[in-house]
Formats: structure tokens, sequence, C-alpha cells
């Protein structure tokens, strides 16, 4: 029963797999995006969500999204390769079933491909091949639209990703899918498909259709998916090949490649530039593209830290990581049907998606990282968090106390804060320490510290973490005006030491008792807190004195 089977995969997946968004927590999934891969992941190197691996099912899940659909499904698909018996004919059945259930499908292949699993749709089901004359290159999509005019926003899905429909895309070759609950992505998917399809009815009109460089640009960019930047584009209107590189150029401390074709060197010289410039790179590339330029640009610059899949079947991915590692970089996944070619950037009908997140850039770089692995390269090391501070705050309650307020996440790995203040912004002093909460890595947690001794003026602060290595990061720094006046004496009353805090330098302190007499006298040559021994002293009231060339203060204080 493999419908059944992929069915309930999607149904579990969508309901089970990913957390909800969380709007602060910055590795929380977003439930409007789903990623799979059908090799192998490592998970020790998460940053909070998992990479879900889907061992020989990406054809049942493509069914049995396919089994969801209410109203259309719209297929772009460059090549669909099967047999009567092979499992990826449940494509075919799924695609039946939804007509017989009244759905419109509409299927548009690639005309130069064998497309054998075509014969297994129902004559209902209208398709169109692309041309094959060769002023054309190729019809490389391997996108599906969902319900895109639904009434209901939430129904409109799309999938993409580098997956050809065969057994061996399925269980041998290195793939990716994406999936995006989006009526303004879907849209533009959805569009894309009419100007080939001719139009947006249920068959095509072969007198409006647009192949490759016949095709109107796309009317937008950018999309915010749930809180997530997408960036959408089509070959060859939307210059991909610019996208591209503005994306490696935009990487400032890793950047991991996984491609199939690979013959554009100005890709490759812009990869080497930025790995000589410091930032980390590594990459797979398949053994197809050993011939071309970029291989030779590359291997002598990257040795050991680019393979060549040489194995079974072939590495499909057209996958660009820019920083996967650095959460505060604008990680970057660069994915979807197009290879860095000339012919994919001038001719070929292919996508590119740009999804902006951390959590789905550290999920595809726990793909890379496992088939760098398994190809024969190093391990990717578990990674270490970095602590985020989500928000520093200051307030002063009504006893001149100064409330230093602040929330952090990823912090699993912290051991304590230490809280630090200053009166100049450059000298600081530490005064307290808390340590840190239990918790996971994507929990916010809060802390508050109150400093009862301020700096009379303005007072800086800033938190100091120590993890369990003895690693420290510090917040930013945060300031406070205080309404207490420029000298600030305590304990009041005193026994032993008396300390006296002013935002003078070069000053004198004196302390004279009632009648005036001077008993004991210090200088100070900057400011800060400067402590006097008065346990001596006799109990009763005394007057101190700061006298600096800014004016005298004066204020009583009581020997207990």
């Amino acid at each position: 029963m493999p419908k059944l089977k992929g069915a309930f995969f999607v149904a579990s997946v969508l309901l089970c797999v990913c957390s909800f968004l969380n709007p602060i927590a910055l590795f929380a999934q977003n439930s409007k995006i789903k990623c799979y891969f059908n090799h192998p992941v490592n998970t020790t190197i998460s940053n909070g969500v998992n990479a879900v691996y889907l061992n020989g099912t990406f054809d049942d899940t493509v069914a049995a999204y396919i089994d969801r659909a209410k109203y259309s499904v719209d297929i772009a698909q460059y090549d669909y390769t099967s047999t009567s018996s092979s499992n990826v004919k449940i494509i075919a059945t799924a695609a039946n079933n939804a007509i017989l259930r009244g759905v419109t499908v509409r299927w548009i292949y690639d005309g130069a491909s064998s497309n054998s699993g075509l014969a297994y749709l129902s004559p209902s089901i209208k398709t169109l091949g692309s041309p094959t004359t060769s002023a054309y290159g190729i019809m490389h999509h391997k996108f599906m639209v969902i319900d895109v005019n639904s009434a209901n926003s939430n129904d409109a899905i799309v999938m993409t990703g580098s997956y050809d429909w065969s057994t061996q895309q399925t269980n041998t070759d290195f793939n990716n899918l994406l999936f995006i609950q989006d009526k303004n992505v879907a849209l533009s998917y959805y569009k894309e498909f009419n100007q080939m399809w001719g139009g947006t009815g249920s068959s095509p009109v072969t007198a409006n259709e647009k192949f490759g460089p016949d095709k109107s640009p796309s009317s937008q960019y950018i999309f915010n998916v749930n809180g997530t930047t997408v960036e959408l584009y089509f070959s060859p209107q939307d210059t991909v090949k610019k996208r591209l590189q503005a994306a490696v150029n935009s990487a400032n401390s890793d950047l991991f490649f996984g491609i199939y074709t690979f013959t554009d060197n100005t890709i490759a010289n812009l990869i080497k530039t930025k790995y000589n410039s410091g930032v980390s790179v590594k990459g797979i590339m398949d053994n197809f593209s050993t011939s071309y330029s970029p291989y030779t640009t590359l291997s002598p610059v990257l040795g050991s830290n680019m393979l060549v899949y040489s194995g079974t079947g072939i590495y499909h991915n057209k996958i660009m990581l820019i920083d996967p590692s650095n959460s505060s970089s604008d990680p970057q996944v660069f994915t979807g049907s197009f290879n860095w070619t000339t012919a994919a950037e001038t001719m070929n009908d292919e996508d590119a998606i740009i999804v902006h997140d951390a959590s789905y850039a550290n999920q595809y770089l726990q793909s890379l990282c496992q088939n760098f692995a398994d190809i024969g390269g190093s391990s990717c090391s578990p990674v270490i968090l970095t602590i985020q501070w989500v928000n520093l705050r200051v307030t002063q309650d009504v006893n001149s106390n100064i409330m230093l307020d602040w929330s952090v996440t990823n912090a699993s790995d912290s051991k304590y804060y230490e809280i630090e203040h200053s009166p100049d912004d450059i000298h600081f002093e530490s005064i307290g320490t808390i340590n840190s909460k239990p918790g996971n890595a994507s929990d916010i947690q809060q802390y508050q510290f109150a400093d009862a001794n301020p700096y009379p003026g303005t007072t800086f602060y800033r938190v100091k973490e120590v993890d369990n290595n003895n690693r420290s990061t510090y917040s930013d720094i945060i300031s406070s005006t205080s309404t207490v006046t420029a000298v600030k004496v305590y304990p009041n009353p005193v026994t032993d030491f008396l300390h006296v805090r002013t935002v003078r330098a070069n000053s004198t302190i004196r302390i004279s008792n009632c009648q005036g007499q001077i008993l004991k006298t210090s200088s100070r040559q900057d400011v800060g807190t400067n402590s006097l021994y008065v346990a001596d002293l006799p109990k009763g009231v005394y007057v101190i004195e700061i006298i600096s060339s800014e004016g005298k203060s004066r204020i009583k204080f009581i020997k207990e």
C-alpha cells in the first residue's frame, strides 16, 4: 500500500516533525517551509532543528502532496521516468486519482527527454512538451504548484528542488526537495507555468506558448513567507547568475556548495576570491563537471576541501550555502533546478530560490556535511552555538537602584554572567555575577540584576557571558543617567569602611567632626570609588567633603 504510506508520511511531517515558528527564538522552524533530503544527514551539527532524511520515499512524498490537492495541480517536470513496476509510478497514479475527484491537472515536460512515465497518465490529463529546436535549451524545471487559486490561501503549496522523477533519482542520486506553503510564492510559479502553457486554461494554447528567452521577467522577486525572506528567480528572464554572484559575494565566514553541472568559471573565480580572503569554503562537484574550467580553477586552491563525486549515480544537487555557520551574517540557501552554466542562464527554463534563514541553512548544512563525509572528506564538527543577546535594557527604581534586565537564547552552554559598570564607557569593573539557568538552546532566558550603587550622572553597563569552556562574550553597552548627585557615600550609617564614589577627578576627600576638626584626608586622581577606613572613629555624626576644581560637596554620615 505505497500510496497510503506516502499520504501518512506527509500528514505526519506537516503536523509533527517541525516546530511552530517562535518569533523570538532564532533557530525555530518556519511552519510554512519544509526541506527534505534523500541521503543521510548529520544531525550532530544541528542548531536546533534536525534535517529530515527520506530514505527512498521522495516519490511517495510527491504523490502524497498530489493526493491532498483540492482544485488544481500544475507540474513542470524535466523528466519523469517510470515502468509499470517501479514505485515512482505512484506519482502518475496520484495524478490520475486527482482527475477522478475533479482536480485540474496540467503537466509540462521537456520535449527532448524520454519521459516514459507519461504513458501511465490518464488521457484526461493535458500535457505539453517544450520545443526541441536547436535554438532552445531544455525545460529543466522541477516544480509543482498545488491549489494556487483556492479561496483559502493556506491551500497554496509549491514544491521545488533538484529531484527528477525516476527510481535512480529517488534512491541513488543526491537530491533535495523544498516545499513552501505561501500564496504569493505559488502565484509566481503559477505565472511562470502559464507563460509556457500559453494561458490559464486546462489545455495549452500553442500560439501563446513562451519558453526560454521568449518569457517575460517576473513581477515579484522577494517574498515574506511567515517571517522568512525568500527570493525567487526564473531563467533566462530574471538574470539568475547575478543573483548567484550576489549570494557568493555576501559570504562573510563560510560557504558550502554541492553541484552537478558547473561550467561557469565566473562563479568559480568568485568562490576562489572568497576563499583567498579568509572565508571557509567546502564543496562537492559531480564527476561530470571535472572536464570544465571551474574544476581546474578551484581544485588547486581548495584541495581536500573540494571533493568530486564519482560513485554510483550522480551528485544532482544545485546548492550554495552562504554563511550557514554564522547566524548573524544573513545565512542563505540557494537551490532549485539552476545549474551553474551559460545554458542555464541564457537558454533553459530554470528556477532558483534563495531562503534567508539560519535554520534552513543549517538543515542544508547537515545534508552537505554528511554527503561530504560519505564521499571521503572530513566530518563537520558539531555546532557550538553562539549566544544571542535578545534584549538588554536598564530602568531606575524609586530607591535610585539601576535595574539591568537582559534576555538570551542559544545559551545552553553558558555557565554564568558577570555584570560590569563604568563611569566613562572605558574603564569597567565587576559588580556581581549570576549563574546561568538550565534550558534548551532555543529557550529564551531572562535575567535581572540591581545596581544599588550606580555612578552619579551616567553609568555604562555591559554583561559578560562565560561558557563551560571559559570562553566569554559581551553584550552591547547600554547606559543609564541616574538622578543621584555627583557624589555618593555609602553605607550610611557605617561601621568600618566608608565608600565614596565621585565623577570628579583630582579630588581631595576630608572627614571632619561636628566641631570642624579635620580627622582624615585622602586624594583621588581619577573618577570612581575610594574606600576610607573609619572603624577607628568614635561613634557619632561626621561630615565628609569632596573638594575639586568643579566645587565642593558636603555630606553627613553616621559612624556606628
